[in-house]
């Protein structure tokens, strides 16, 4: 089979070829001609997105399940750094590449500052109000304030839901790494970049919590192995990070890949995690693209029996979300020490080896365990490429060759002609030029009307998903907010160390984690079901009316032909193909539209200025003034635990309240967002694609053939010469559209075998 690097550097030659013919041709009569002009366009298009063309495939699971390393050994070298921490929320974008390079994208300075923003909301030992003053950490005051707010809190405030608190570790990384990074960033995204001997030195930024919080993603380019850099392979933060952002980031490249490889560990399990992140993918609508790796470590298992009997557990656990799973089973980190040269490994490593070696029960059944991989693998990738990308750009070249073929033809047909039949032709040419003309205006009149009714029916779709009282997620979000509860006993010992304020803290930041965790793993994946759900009603609108505007235009262009028959000008078949809506992947790339960000949905919580903050100042005003009445008094001041417990519980419905009000008004602009910038975006895109698959087809014989004609009219060129100029030209275009031919037979062909394999 012939490799897609082979066919698209074919693709690429023919493309490039055309282009060149018809640049040289526009130059003959010294006049633009439209024909000429749109399938130049079409030439540049297919060269570029050639070149732009990606598949992705996202590698995802928990944290230490061992994606780094099986990543690594897809490339046969210690690229990526192992065991990253769970600060950062990049994505380690790796292909293959002539040279060895790592690109680090810093965040912008406003990201950096949107991130603290968001952390110190109600953070009890800052004493600035971020609604009035605005936190930049470039400032000296600023940082000052947050290290000393930082250093001044208790053991109380570390720890949040049985783990380290995620808005104070952010906090002190992002203070720690400051000095190291001030000259980095900027207001837009800056790179850094290491290559040949310098590349181990990205690995002090991604492998430094304080310097890898900085990160936005990092790309990398590995030189070792014959990968074609159009494969992109992603290594993403864990799934059960504890920062619910983080999911949102995977989320984001979730929607954009072309395959997700799922990798569980065999140590471990399947776990909560992974049931919930599974279940994630299943409600965004993307498990079809779904691979299992159970990857194993050789001293992790007595004995084979028991790996097996341990596969099986994991696969009828998958099983019970997405059935018949395609699971593979092998040791990454076998196939990353074997993969390297032995001075390239440690000596731990080395010996471990070893060892590893003398399993050879293991050995076999992990390398066949690897090869299966890697064929369904290579199998998919091709798959989604040939299909995807390769069939749209031959389809549209090969208009253009016909079309290049019709326009030579024909002027080769006018200038034979004498001064009278001549002017004839080139006048009812003109005329049923101007039919084909008004059935191109025809049919995209009937193409606007269908679209603003798509459009009406779109608009209803998106107002009742998002509609606050009996929309699926709004109605959701708004009851878990009212129903859930602080467990008073558990705040209460609290209040005599942390203090009124440090406790309403605290319970502010349950509050906060669990509602974020509820965003990501629940309303996040709904409505991003939804929209691939609104993707497929506008792809398949389209296609439903496919045939009808088909018949259509085949109609337009019998008539043109037959009006031109009649004169004796000869015309050329007609093509096979059908007009259909091209792939939504290409359009939305092409045009470049793209989602809002997941953690845009999640970007309520900064907007909370709440009452509670106020009700702790008059709280603790209050609790002065009765301590100074007291000592005036002489006597004794009584703590009131009960008015204290009573403010609490104020101070948190005053919290959910104002969160439940910014949150109907963050998903109310969140659902503009997506119905003008995306959804009527796109189907918009998809309508003037599908009109100008039409008027390709009219292009074919359309063009301008008076331009050249009176070139040779007005002597700027000698006839003779034009004609040989066309006959070239004809030629030419003949033979591009044979390899633009021989190249779409190469890719039903491969199709044919792919689907044979599949049902077989």
């Amino acid at each position: 089979m012939e490799t897609y690097q082979a066919m698209k550097d074919r693709l690429s030659e023919l493309a490039s070829s055309l282009l060149q013919l018809i640049v040289d041709v526009k130059g003959v009569s010294g006049r633009v001609d439209g024909s000429l002009t749109s399938w130049e366009d079409i030439c540049r298009g297919v060269l570029a997105r050639v070149a732009e063309d990606t598949v992705r495939v996202a590698v995802v699971g928990p944290i230490k399940s061992g994606k780094s390393t099986v990543v690594n050994s897809f490339f046969k070298g210690d690229y990526l750094k192992r065991g990253a921490g769970v600060v950062t929320s990049m994505v380690t974008k790796v292909r293959g590449s002539g040279r060895l390079e790592a690109v680090l994208d810093f965040k912008t300075w406003d990201e950096v500052n949107e991130d603290i923003a968001r952390a110190v909301i109600m953070f009890p030992s800052v004493h600035f109000s971020t609604g009035q003053v605005a936190i930049d950490i470039r400032r000296d005051d600023i940082r000052r304030e947050l290290a000393r707010g930082l250093a001044a809190l208790p053991r109380e405030y570390l720890i949040a839901r049985d783990s380290r608190n995620i808005n104070s570790v952010l906090l002190a990384n992002y203070l720690e790494g400051y000095e190291t990074v001030r000259d980095l960033l900027s207001g837009e995204i800056r790179t850094l970049r290491f290559d040949g001997d310098q590349f181990a030195r990205h690995r002090d930024f991604v492998g430094s919590d304080h310097l890898a919080v900085y990160l936005k993603d990092v790309h990398i380019g590995i030189d070792s192995v014959d990968m074609d850099s159009g494969i992109e392979i992603a290594d993403c933060q864990g799934s059960d990070s504890p920062n619910p952002l983080h999911l949102a980031k995977i989320q984001d490249y979730l929607l954009v890949t072309h395959l997700i490889v799922y990798v569980i560990s065999s140590r471990t399990g399947v776990r909560q995690a992974d049931i919930n992140f599974l279940n994630m993918i299943v409600r965004m609508g993307i498990a079809g693209n779904l691979l299992f790796i159970v990857n194993f470590d050789f001293n992790e298992h007595a004995t084979l029996d028991g790996l097996e009997a341990l596969v099986k557990r994991i696969r009828d656990e998958v099983s019970l979300i997405l059935p018949d799973p395609e699971m593979y089973v092998f040791s990454g980190l076998y196939n990353l020490l074997t993969g390297q040269k032995k001075e390239a490994i440690s000596e731990k490593e080395a010996r471990m080896l070893e060892q590893w070696d003398l399993e050879q029960d293991f050995v076999a059944y992990s390398e066949k365990g690897t090869r299966s991989f890697e064929s369904s693998l290579s199998h998919i990738l091709n798959k989604k490429r040939y299909s995807l990308q390769l069939k749209n750009h031959v389809g549209r070249l090969g208009l253009v060759t016909a079309g290049l073929q019709q326009w030579a033809s024909v002027n080769l047909d006018v200038l034979a002609r004498d001064e009278q039949s001549a002017t004839e032709t080139l006048a009812r040419t003109a005329r049923h030029k101007t039919k084909l003309e008004q059935a191109g205006v025809l049919l995209k009149s009937t193409l606007d009307g269908s679209y603003r009714k798509l459009e009406k029916d779109l608009r209803t779709e998106i107002d009742r998903f998002f509609d606050p009282r009996t929309g699926p997620v709004l109605p959701d979000v708004i009851n878990f907010i009212r129903n859930w509860k602080a467990d008073p006993g558990k705040y209460e010992s609290c209040l005599a160390t942390a203090g009124f304020s440090g406790t309403l803290y605290m319970i502010f930041q349950d509050f906060q984690q669990t509602l974020d965790t509820f965003m990501a793993e629940t309303i996040n994946p709904q409505i991003m079901g939804f929209i691939k759900q609104l993707e497929g009603e506008i792809g398949g609108f389209f296609e439903g009316i496919a045939a009808s505007y088909d018949l259509m235009a085949r109609d337009a262009i019998a008539a043109y032909k037959t009006g031109m028959a009649e004169m004796g000008v000869p015309m050329s078949p007609d093509s096979k193909a059908g007009i259909r809506a091209r792939d939504l992947a290409l359009i939305k790339n092409q045009h470049g539209i793209h989602l809002p960000p997941a953690d845009f949905i999640m970007n309520y919580t900064r907007k909370i200025r709440t009452e509670a903050v106020m009700r702790m100042g008059v709280y603790s005003l209050t609790r002065l003034l009765k301590k100074a009445a007291s000592r005036l008094m002489k006597k004794p001041f009584q703590e009131n635990r009960a008015g204290e417990l009573r403010a609490l519980k104020h101070g948190l419905a005053r919290i959910k309240a104002d969160t439940e009000e910014t949150v109907v008004f963050h998903f109310k602009s969140y659902r503009e967002n997506i119905k003008f910038q995306y959804v009527f975006k796109l189907a918009k895109a998809v309508a003037e694609s599908f009109h100008q698959e039409v008027m390709d087809r009219f292009h074919i014989y359309s063009a301008d053939i008076s331009h050249l004609r009176d070139a040779v009219s007005e002597k700027r060129i000698d006839k003779g010469q034009l004609s040989a100029i066309l006959n070239r030209t004809k030629q030419a275009a003949a033979d591009a559209g044979n390899g633009i031919r021989q190249l779409g037979e190469g890719l039903e062909s491969i199709e044919l075998k792919q689907e044979n394999r599949q049902e077989g």
